[in-house]
């Protein structure tokens, strides 16, 4: 080993307590929090006479427990006739002195009355008769969600199981209650109504069509009221978590599912004591005025005062890269002081056919969330910040690891991540998926609450279709990877650590260690050799890529020769002609809201790939001194892989229709931190290399050198004192991205470079020079060196558009 490197080496036995404590970070990045969902008690269909000068209309918005609403989450109500052919309105609101909302009645007709927060992205409707002498309304004893965005409702042929043909219960009114007795039913064929038990029964049917109930009074004293709705083939109608298990989890193929209720988190359901539910008599006390369509996604146990979720989720071996978990487990095997990781993803809801939503919401908490918390105080504030903390029982761990430099499982120098524990599992060819809520947790106020709660939907197969929906509170919230003619339609993607949406291949081809290539050395000449022989520990690659860690490079030659010769190390790995025009996935985005990522609303994912990726021995400086350290007895680099990096197959995306990007961030809190594991900045800041401390910001400095980007394409927005920056699309992955987008909307910028190897070459040392000088520009720069050295690209929202504005249900709701 080379003195300089020996000397640095011998600095490091001082910091061995930092892989021995967790260190917590104090200060913390808030959002707002939104409010959940709207209660209220009213029916289906409420009637309201139009002798009355006005109604109160009352509600109220559901709070995540512990966390205040932020200033946009107040209710406001709207009302519309249900029929355009009725020109005039038939009620109107009006705010009272009291400011308070009032319906008041205009002319007799039918109306929809919507409740929303200001913002628009959370509401709940109801149809309603305004009526003068009499009136007739017709419903479900179990609500409707009251939330669709699809206006069709939808009703399973079968109950419970295949075979057991749907039965569903009505309520029927008049007004007067009189008028019972002179009511002239009118049924379609494929169902009969029985008005004295108020049942409707769903026939055999051979194919999806629509149905009807028509009530009317015969002596023609109210209008007639019709109750109409779709029968799905094959559909079964999901009420309790049995059944949602039945159609997913519990069945070998899978079962068309139609939602009839909510499936809602533990506190959500219960009267909560605590962390723990109410029990009364044995039985767990429902929150008082809950509605009759609402149920808990799990069974929990009382006495054990927990979910066991073990026999119930669906678990597979994962799709994408998982070369590094395959070799560290073998070695494990022989090395039995080091604990092997897993390859197996777990699943909340395993979907292999169609599945009807009805607006209904499946809140996945009480699997994905971790168990446990802490209270810390964020120092910028001085506010108690909740920290969620995983315990020994929680399934939902994070992201599997694409490869890791050190013990994945004991603070890794650098993880990257692959596939992460997914909420619903989209598993199959030609699936629609409609009108449907998932969201895999109710998270606070931190968006780094979801490093651990997984993928909310991924996608696994062709010709899948997602409309109609909306789907929030994940790492990542959707995911469609090597999937064909993916369509999402009208929906909104919302609340991801990361990403909204992410979209890659599987597939990659492996790097040709026997290629022969010529390669440029940093003294202008070349050698011709294979990139296997290239690389090899001590070899003329290896020196340039050492050379490139510890040492700051201060002239215009020196740094356009390391970047000639780091670049075509990188080109190397690659043969961008063999896979260039194989497209292993393409979606389309029509009609969708993308509200509030961590980063950007839409990922295009490549492998990393970098030469330490391929062989684990370039740059050899990384493992002479980071393998040398062991805490506990255990090396710190106890094993380096090789043969994970590769280059990707490319998918395409295209963007059309009124989609929007509703996804403006402050410059300075674009947080990075959850898109690769880090803990050499605690290596840094131990050894006090400058003054202040280095953040992941300084290690991967995407977020300052984005920033710069994007203020030379009229992309940062000023207001209010601060800055900010919309990123709809970004190009993420070390390795060559050939995955491409088109957008056929306006306000978007063309494809961005943002060269991180760029910044790393203009990096400077310490005035005092020296080892420590030496030291933190091998921190800086071992990220960048395990990652990969291609550029990022970015897209941004030009001008300031949609700044300030917020996604509005309703216009989905048009759209539908």
């Amino acid at each position: 080993m080379k003195k300089k490197n020996l000397i640095i080496l011998l600095l490091f036995p001082f910091l061995l307590s930092v892989f021995c404590i967790i260190t917590v970070n104090t200060t913390y990045n808030m959002i707002d929090v939104d409010i959940s969902s709207i209660e209220w008690k009213y029916s289906d269909m409420e009637g309201f006479s139009i002798n009355e000068e006005s109604y109160l209309l009352e509600a109220s918005g559901v709070n995540q427990r512990y966390y205040a609403v932020s200033d946009g989450d107040a209710l406001v109500w709207t009302v519309q006739n249900k029929s355009a052919d009725q020109e005039e309105p038939c009620a109107e609101i009006i705010v009272g002195e009291d400011g308070k909302f009032y319906l008041k009645p205009l002319r007799a007709g039918e109306i929809i009355i919507t409740c929303s927060n200001k913002k628009g992205n959370v509401q709940r409707r109801l149809d309603a008769v305004i009526y003068k002498d009499a009136a007739i309304m017709l419903y479900p004893k179990i609500s409707a969600s009251q939330s669709n965005i699809d206006k069709t409702i939808y009703y399973g042929e079968y109950d419970s199981r295949i075979g057991t043909s749907a039965k569903i219960e009505m309520t029927l009114v008049t007004l007067p209650a009189s008028m019972k007795n002179s009511l002239k039913i009118e049924t379609s064929p494929n169902i009969t109504y029985d008005i004295e038990s108020g049942t409707i029964s769903i026939n055999r049917v051979d194919e999806s069509e629509e149905a009807y109930v028509t009530v009317s009074d015969t002596q023609g004293r109210a209008t007639p009221m019709t109750y109409s709705f779709t029968v799905v083939d094959e559909g079964v109608n999901v009420y309790n978590y049995e059944d949602l298990l039945y159609c997913t989890n519990g069945s070998e193929g899978g079962h068309i599912a139609v939602l009839r209720k909510h499936f809602e988190s533990l506190e959500n359901v219960y009267q909560m004591s605590g962390s723990a539910p109410l029990v009364s008599s044995g039985e767990l006390v429902k929150k008082q005025n809950l509605a009759n369509n609402i149920e808990c996604f799990g069974i929990y146990d009382p006495q054990t005062k927990s979910f066991s979720f073990e026999g119930d989720v669906y678990r597979f071996t994962t799709t994408y890269n998982k070369e590094f978990i395959d070799q560290w487990n073998a070695f494990v095997a022989v090395n039995n002081q080091y604990s092997p990781i897993s390859d197996t993803i777990a699943v909340g809801l395993h979907v292999q056919k169609d599945f009807y939503g009805n607006g209904y919401t499946i809140n996945l908490h009480n699997l994905t969330y971790p168990y446990a918390y802490s209270l810390q105080q964020n120092q910028s504030t001085g506010a108690e910040v909740r920290i969620p903390q995983l315990t020994s029982k929680n399934i939902f761990r994070g992201p599997l690891k694409l490869y890791s430099l050190g013990d994945p499982s004991n603070t890794p120098l650098v993880s990257l991540y692959g596939q992460d524990n997914i909420g619903m599992y989209v598993d199959g060819n030609g699936i629609t998926v409609n009108d449907v809520a998932i969201k895999n947790c109710d998270f606070g106020d931190r968006m780094a609450n979801l490093d651990t709660v997984g993928t909310v939907v991924e996608i696994h197969g062709n010709g899948v279709t997602v409309k109609n929906s909306k789907l929030s509170n994940g790492k990542n919230v959707l995911r469609s990877f090597s999937s064909m003619d993916f369509s999402l339609e009208n929906s909104i993607l919302q609340n991801a650590r990361n990403f909204l949406f992410v979209t890659g291949s599987n597939e990659y081809a492996p790097v040709d260690r026997n290629r022969v290539v010529t390669f440029p050395n940093l003294n202008g000449g070349e050698v011709t050799m294979s990139v296997g022989e290239y690389l090899a520990a001590g070899a003329e690659g290896d020196v340039i890529v050492n050379s490139f860690l510890r040492n700051y490079l201060t002239t215009p030659e020196s740094r356009a020769a390391m970047k000639k010769a780091l670049l075509a190390i990188q080109d190397s790995l690659n043969d961008t002609a063999f896979v260039a025009t194989q497209i292993k996935g393409s979606s389309t985005v029509t009609d969708t809201y993308f509200y509030r990522s961590g980063i950007s609303a839409i990922c295009m994912e490549c492998l990393f790939s970098s030469p330490f990726l391929e062989n684990g021995a370039s740059p050899s400086l990384i493992t002479d001194i980071f393998a040398s350290i062991q805490p506990e007895g255990k090396s710190l680099v106890p094993y380096t892989a090789t043969g994970v990096s590769g280059l990707s197959y490319p998918v395409t995306v295209r963007v059309k229709g009124n989609t929007r990007f509703y996804d403006y961030k402050e410059v300075g809190k674009i947080d990075l931190s959850g898109l690769i594991e880090e803990n050499i900045s605690a290596i840094a800041n131990s050894l006090n290399l400058y003054e202040g401390t280095i953040t992941i910001d300084d290690i991967f400095p995407l977020q300052s050198i984005l920033t710069t980007r994007a203020q030379a394409y009229n992309a940062i927005h000023s207001a209010d004192g601060s800055r900010y920056c919309n990123i709809p699309v970004a190009y993420y992955g070390g390795g060559v991205n050939l995955s491409s987008i088109v957008f056929e909307t306006d306000h978007i910028t063309g494809e961005v470079k943002v060269d991180l190897l760029e910044n790393y070459l203009y990096l400077v040392g310490n005035s005092s020079g020296g080892i420590m000088s030496s030291m933190r520009g091998l921190i800086y720069k071992t990220v960048i060196s395990v990652a990969g050295f291609e550029p990022f690209a970015f897209h941004f929202v030009r001008d300031g558009y949609l700044y300030g504005e917020y996604p509005n249900i309703s216009d989905l709701v048009s759209n539908s």
